[in-house]
Formats: C-alpha cells, sequence, structure tokens
C-alpha cells in the first residue's frame, strides 16, 4: 500500500471481508510516518465492517528486486483458503515484484484484482500462467488451435490434424492442466476452448510464431 488508504479499503471492501478473514497489507521495509497514517486509516474502516479483522502489515525490502519477488511469493504460498491479491497503489519497487509473484504463483491465487491509475476502478484480472511447461507437440497442437479460432471438439481436432484421439486427448489434458485450454462437456463430446493464458504463453514463447 502507499499513502492513499482508499486504494486498499475499496478493492476489499467489494470483494467482502467477514470475521475470520486475514488482510495482509505490504510496504517498504522503511515505512515512512505518512505510511503509518495510511494504515491506521485502513484499520479504522476494515474494523468497523468486521471489529475482529486479522489485519497485519508486511514490512518487505525494496532495494533487491529478486529478493522482495521471493519474499512476496512467499507470502502468496504461506496463505490459507481463498487468496486474493490486490495489484495497485503503493511504490513500483513492490508492486512489480509483488505483479511478478502473482503471474507465477497462480496455482495459489483465487482471484487477482487491480485498482486502476487512471479512473480508480476496481477490475478482476484473469489468473494468467507464466510458466507454462508443455512439450513441443503439446505447444505445437495449441498453436494450431489458436490458428483455427474455433471451439472444437477432441474428435474434431483429431481429425483436423489427422491424429489418432487418444494422442488429442493425452496433449489437451496436460494444456488444460497448465491452465491453456478449457474443455467442457456437450453431450457426449468435450470441446476445447484456448484460454488467455494460453494466448498469452504462445505470444511470448519465440519458437512457435503466431
Amino acid at each position: 500500500m502507499g499513502f492513499d488508504s482508499r486504494r486498499v479499503v475499496r478493492p476489499v471492501l467489494s470483494e467482502g471481508i467477514e470475521t475470520g478473514d486475514r488482510v495482509v497489507l505490504l510496504q517498504p521495509a522503511s515505512s515512512s510516518d505518512r505510511g503509518e497514517d495510511a494504515f491506521q486509516e485502513v484499520q479504522n474502516v476494515l474494523t468497523q465492517v468486521v471489529p475482529d479483522l486479522d489485519l497485519e502489515t508486511e514490512h518487505l525490502p525494496y532495494t533487491d528486486f529478486v529478493e522482495t519477488t521471493l519474499y512476496c511469493a512467499d507470502l502468496i504460498q504461506a496463505s490459507e483458503g481463498d487468496t486474493i491479491v490486490i495489484l495497485g497503489g503503493g511504490a513500483r519497487e513492490l508492486l512489480l515484484p509483488l505483479t511478478v509473484a502473482t503471474f507465477t504463483s497462480g496455482a495459489n491465487i483465487d482471484t487477482v484484482l487491480q485498482v486502476g491509475d487512471i479512473d480508480s476502478s476496481v477490475r478482476r484480472l484473469p489468473r494468467l500462467n507464466l510458466r507454462g511447461e508443455v512439450s513441443d507437440a503439446e505447444a505445437t497442437l495449441l498453436a494450431d488451435l489458436h490458428d483455427l479460432d474455433a471451439v472444437l471438439s477432441i474428435s474434431e481436432i483429431a481429425d483436423e490434424f489427422d491424429k489418432s484421439k487418444s494422442t488429442i486427448a493425452r496433449h489437451i489434458n496436460s494444456l488444460e492442466s497448465e491452465g491453456f485450454v478449457h474443455t467442457r462437456k456437450d453431450g457426449r463430446s468435450k470441446t476445447v476452448d484456448i484460454t488467455d493464458s494460453g494466448r498469452v504463453f504462445l505470444k511470448t514463447r519465440t519458437s512457435i510464431p503466431i
């Protein structure tokens, strides 16, 4: 958090808080009086809603980007229950490491919120997997699905690329486990659709042009 307590309070209240919830505020290790005042303002507002709210602050290092990123990742991975990360407000020395930790710890996070700098609106961001580990064959299939730009069943995909249904099903299962595709039942068939994570993965994978 920075000096504007509203950039913390608004997204927290937009998701709703209740007894048993834990709110962790991140501040630079050398927090100023203004930072402490902002923390008190957040505490005053949120404890009016939930008097016994578990509210705490973590003072993070900020001169070493890697160490700060690792610190943020540790906090995310140690969280329990539904985890919400709010990206907005505060110094860039903390915001950038928190952003990197957020999008490389997707399995530990349920919701990502962004507080806009332009209009201060609260937006829900997609949970992107930026560390995809798939084989070249699976990445090629993903690129082919992107080029087709259609929602197809596994059988239709197998026919389109002249592959066995079992091979396509195996690749799709792997891609879905990484969050790169989404499948859903459609009668007796299973249809496949590429996700935001899949599109970002392809765009940043230099060996698979799209």
